[in-house]
């Protein structure tokens, strides 16, 4: 939650009404103020990209058909990174520094907490859940292949992703119990804008819960897709050394036409894992680093550093939530193949096909009436 306002000149902090001093740290506010908002425009062109890669994402997977339990929880992953760009988005204009310059009604570094700020953080926390669902369901197809049907089934899938959504915004409960807006004065604009209040109980209530979501729920998540593809990676290599041992072909090559298909989603979701670790340690480092040095926190000397750190960390989430459209595209047949034809696309092997498939009986027909003549 932002607590300090920051401006160039005097920073004030808005839940004990009293100015406090301007930190100097590293680096230095102008640097800070070119960084964040070359972060800022990143994020929102890609974010802008992400929401229409994964509005197309649920489109084709909900055309693919949810016969497959994958399919379900890749088509909740997408809503929820809908979610957290489209929250994110909002995040990146009302923080902007050209945003901040303008004469408006409310304070918008107080107003993007509630609006922006943990809309965003429930939709990640919701994103990173659904991850490790689906790395759990994979890695249960390498390990028990003939249980995983009769253990994640259809309606388990559903009522899991369902329960997931609401399990985390019950977690987001006591950050709108103890926070509020109202209308106060502002010395700076010497006029009456919108801004946040706190309950007198905000320490007692939110110190635990901010520790319960932003440390433990991550990490949980975090461990369970970390865990889950070391498991993955060892099956199938173990797999592979037992198909080259094998000697009996009339056994194998069934039995490697399935595994090459199941090999295949897994590879997918393997890399959609390690994207969503990549793109998650910027986040998990700052928060560990603040837990241990309290100075970089938003009203600490190196304030400007974690305002730094802050914004391109969640660049790399929007690069996780917009990235996927391309992932599923070079490694699911099934997905390229309702993509193409979901906007009239065909592509060169299908046209080669058709092309050879319309020439061939021309060629018959004319090696015909040379016979006739």
């Amino acid at each position: 939650m932002v607590e300090t306002y920051f401006t160039k000149l005097d920073p004030v902090n808005y839940t004990t009404r009293a100015a406090v001093a301007k930190p100097d740290g590293l680096v230095s506010y102008e640097v800070r103020e070119i960084v964040v908002t070359a972060n800022i425009l990143f994020g929102e062109i890609v974010g802008l990209l992400g929401i229409v890669a994964n509005v197309i994402n649920i489109v084709v997977f909900s055309k693919i058909g949810f016969s497959d339990t994958v399919n379900i929880s890749l088509a909740a992953l997408a809503v929820s990174d809908v979610g957290a760009l489209v929250t994110l988005q909002w995040f990146n204009v009302i923080v902007n520094p050209w945003f901040l310059q303008l004469d408006l009604p409310f304070l918008p570094l107080e107003i993007q907490s509630l609006t922006a700020g943990y809309p965003h953080n429930y939709f990640v926390k919701v994103t990173g859940f659904i991850t490790a669902f689906v790395a759990f369901e994979r890695c249960l197809c390498v390990t028990l292949p003939f249980k995983v049907k009769t253990l994640i089934t259809k309606r388990f899938a559903i009522g899991f992703n369902v329960a997931v959504f609401f399990a985390i915004a019950l977690t987001m409960f006591p950050v709108y119990y103890t926070a509020y807006y109202d209308w106060k004065f502002d010395a700076k604009k010497n006029k009456t804008v919108l801004g946040i209040f706190y309950t007198k109980n905000i320490n007692d209530v939110l110190g635990p819960s901010l520790f319960l979501t932003n440390s433990v729920v991550p990490l949980v998540s975090f461990a369970v897709i970390i865990l889950c593809n070391i498991v993955i990676a060892f099956r199938l290599k173990r797999a592979a050394a037992w198909r080259q041992m094998s000697t009996s072909a009339s056994n194998t090559v069934p039995a490697a036409a399935v595994s090459l298909k199941e090999k295949k989603m897994v590879k997918m979701i393997v890399t959609v894992s390690i994207i969503f670790i990549i793109c998650f340690i910027p986040s998990s480092a700052m928060l560990t680093a603040r837990a241990l040095m309290p100075e970089l926190s938003i009203t600490g000397v190196y304030s400007n550093i974690n305002a730094m750190v802050a914004t391109y960390a969640m660049e790399m989430e929007t690069v996780n939530s917009s990235i996927t459209i391309v992932v599923y595209y070079r490694m699911s047949s099934k997905y390229k193949e309702t993509l193409l034809l979901m906007f009239g696309w065909q592509n060169h092997t299908q046209k080669k096909q058709s092309k050879s498939q319309s020439t061939f009986p021309k060629m018959k027909l004319n090696d015909l009436k040379k016979l006739l003549i």
